[in-house]
């Protein structure tokens, strides 16, 4: 074996297995602490890229299924003001039933009629002061023919009746649910009333069956999100995740590597002074 003191060739080559040995220590270290497998992009430049995609697809969702909540709020209201207005109309329709009776006198439908009135009133202050967020959803301002609709984006791209649609909500108002010239003073019109509430009625019941619809298509459309966003999230945490068990499993025999590294190149280092006792 030749021996040199110029170039100690062993010491090289335990610090440089000492320097890997500290590099793979220290990406152990900040993956333990960090709890991710990847933290600076040239630990794994295309397994980053494709987590990053994840990670946008992953917040995209969680605000799509919070805009699907706040649309659900928003039928919900309408919903809520319209079960009131169908109470409202039940009761006139009764009114009507009782008005339409010959054993009344003028002075008994009067007095029918000015509940009638005060409930047709009240029919459209409902229509006209429900809102959601300053939106009133039920007084024509949404209606198919209004030329103005809810636009409910409740996905994570921009392709029309996939990520999002647009919602009309009819008015509900007395008169645009034809009652506005409504009356129970005569038996006549009494009788005219019926007809008249059995198609508010009619029209009252399609908008809710409309609401209901969107509210359960909704419901789904929330459900396939929370679907899609677990298996995102699986799949981003199995590229960027770090395995602890593997990570501590590196980490102690790193420690192990550097400990007999440290001793072997205190050995290399001691060489040339063997040299220099040949000399002497």
């Amino acid at each position: 074996m030749s021996m040199r003191i110029n170039h100690n060739i062993l010491s090289l080559t335990s610090r440089r297995h000492l320097n890997s040995t500290q590099n793979v220590m220290d990406q152990a270290v900040n993956r333990l602490s960090s709890g991710l497998r990847i933290n600076q992009a040239w630990e794994d430049p295309s397994g980053l890229a494709v987590s990053e995609k994840f990670r946008a697809q992953i917040a995209s969702m969680t605000e799509a299924e919070r805009n699907a909540n706040y649309a659900i709020n928003l039928l919900s209201t309408a919903e809520g003001a319209l079960s009131v207005i169908d109470e409202k109309l039940i009761r006139m329709r009764a009114l009507s039933i009782q008005a339409s009776n010959g054993t009344l006198t003028s002075t008994d439908r009067s007095y029918i009629n000015t509940e009638f009135q005060q409930l047709k009133s009240e029919v459209t202050r409902i229509a006209n002061v429900t809102n959601y967020n300053g939106l009133y959803l039920i007084d024509g301002t949404y209606s198919s023919g209004s030329g103005s609709s809810i636009k409910f984006h409740i996905g994570t791209y921009n392709v029309s009746n996939e990520d999002y649609y647009f919602v009309n909500i009819a008015s509900m108002t007395a008169s645009a649910l034809g009652l506005s010239a409504s009356t129970l003073t005569t038996t006549a019109s009494a009788q005219s009333a019926i007809d008249l509430l059995d198609s508010a009625i009619n029209t009252k019941d399609s908008q809710r069956t409309s609401i209901g619809s969107y509210v359960e298509r909704l419901q789904n459309t929330i459900l396939n999100l929370q679907i899609s966003r677990e298996t995102a999230t699986a799949s981003e945490s199995t590229i960027r995740d770090a395995d602890m068990a593997l990570e501590m499993s590196t980490f102690v025999r790193s420690q192990i590597l550097m400990q007999t590294g440290v001793a072997m190149l205190a050995q290399a280092n001691q060489l040339p002074m063997l040299v220099g006792n040949l000399i002497s």
